[in-house]
């Protein structure tokens, strides 16, 4: 029987969009192709100054640990929150409330891997070691946070099947 793949970007949508500090602080959920993609996003929303994008890319790359075959992917969340450019206090502010979205995402990711809500399609997902990394007071105008990256490593076929080469 073959597993069901992991659903990764409608996972970290779904995250986005039932957070309820998310939710309270009108942060806009969508996807986004690269981190170079970000501001001409936020520039699409006119009345929005707080964003959790879903990277629609992925790094990956397909390894063996002697047992089998697996490919790893690596997903990226980022959570923007824009605050008065100049003003340290609101930098500090944007950002600690970035900080404690991811917070509240890393503790939501555990939970739902540990208790099989999605059956075994969260079991793949290495929660032991998750990458993240602020973006500076000027990276975007106006706007600072944060993203994350999480391993995926699921198993796959690689058996040689004769039948889909010609001699």
């Amino acid at each position: 029987m073959e597993q069901e793949q992991f659903d990764a970007l409608e996972y970290f949508e779904t995250l986005g969009k039932k957070n309820k500090l998310a939710k309270k602080n009108g942060f806009v959920v969508d996807y986004c192709s690269g981190p170079g993609a970000l501001e001409p996003m936020m520039a699409e929303y006119r009345d929005a100054q707080n964003f959790i994008f879903v990277d629609d890319t992925t790094s990956g790359n397909t390894f063996s640990n002697k047992t089998g075959w697996f490919d790893r992917n690596v997903y990226c969340v980022h959570i923007l929150a824009g605050y008065e450019f100049g003003n340290a206090e609101s930098y500090n502010q944007a950002l600690q409330l970035c900080r404690k979205l991811f917070r509240q995402f890393l503790s939501r990711i555990i939970k739902d891997k540990e208790s099989y809500k999605f059956g075994t399609k969260l079991m793949y997902l290495n929660t032991g070691n998750v990458y993240s990394n602020e973006y500076g007071r000027y990276s975007f105008n106006g706007c600072t946070g944060l993203f994350f990256q999480i391993q995926n490593d699921e198993p796959t076929d690689l058996v040689f099947d004769a039948d889909e080469w010609e001699e």
